[in-house]
């Protein structure tokens, strides 16, 4: 049920920054959802690969890609570098919409894996509460920082709870580092802009769309 429900999702969703739904395909009792092959592969990856990417432009790309999402009132709920394809022209899909939620459901999202929880807002993490745009800005803002600086969030800590406290209890967010692209370009708008979506108050956090209109000049 919850593929089938994944795939009525996707299936809507027409985009350049999303990954294209071609399908279901049903092999014995497995049922698989169907997409475009994406060449160069996750987002994590590409940029161990290609370490000398446009990274403004990755980050840019996403924020398109997710305020499509929030302009249909679709809420991510996963959003994080492993559900990012580069497509073979290197251009960023979001994928994997498996939480996503249209804002009007009454469904609630419950925590996913370990695995998302540095990408998850200090809300997120005390209440497992449902998702939210805001919640979905947090992850970005999250994400940001994986892009510019091509490593996990949190890395350093030894355990998931570890993070959890972090965040909640002190406040601890990832460095504002590097400054400055392997070319010399400055980063400073990206993490002025990622600063704000990782505000502790829900509320203090930019729409998506706003974002986007800042760094797109």
């Amino acid at each position: 049920k919850r593929i089938e429900m994944e795939a009525g999702v996707w299936a809507l969703l027409k985009h350049p920054r999303i990954l294209q739904f071609l399908g279901i395909h049903k092999i014995n009792d497995e049922v698989y959802l169907v997409s475009p092959f994406a060449e160069n592969g996750s987002l994590p990856g590409f940029l161990r690969r290609q370490p000398n990417v446009d990274r403004g432009r990755i980050v840019i790309e996403i924020a398109e890609g997710l305020a499509y999402l929030h302009q249909c009132g679709l809420i991510h709920g996963d959003l994080k570098g492993n559900n990012i394809l580069i497509s073979g022209a290197e251009h960023v899909l979001l994928c994997d919409f498996g939480l996503a939620k249209h804002v009007t459901s009454r469904t609630s999202t419950s925590l996913r894996g370990v695995g998302s929880i540095p990408w998850q807002s200090p809300e997120l993490l005390q209440d497992a509460c449902r998702r939210t745009f805001q919640s979905d800005v947090y992850a970005f803002g999250i994400t940001v920082y994986e892009v510019l600086s091509g490593r996990e969030p949190y890395a350093h800590h030894t355990g998931i709870a570890s993070i959890i406290t972090s965040v909640i209890f002190n406040g601890e967010r990832p460095p504002k580092d590097p400054l400055t692209a392997p070319g010399g370009t400055s980063y400073l708008q990206f993490w002025d802009e990622s600063s704000k979506c990782w505000a502790e108050d829900s509320s203090l956090r930019p729409r998506i769309i706003d974002v986007l209109s800042r760094l797109d000049r």
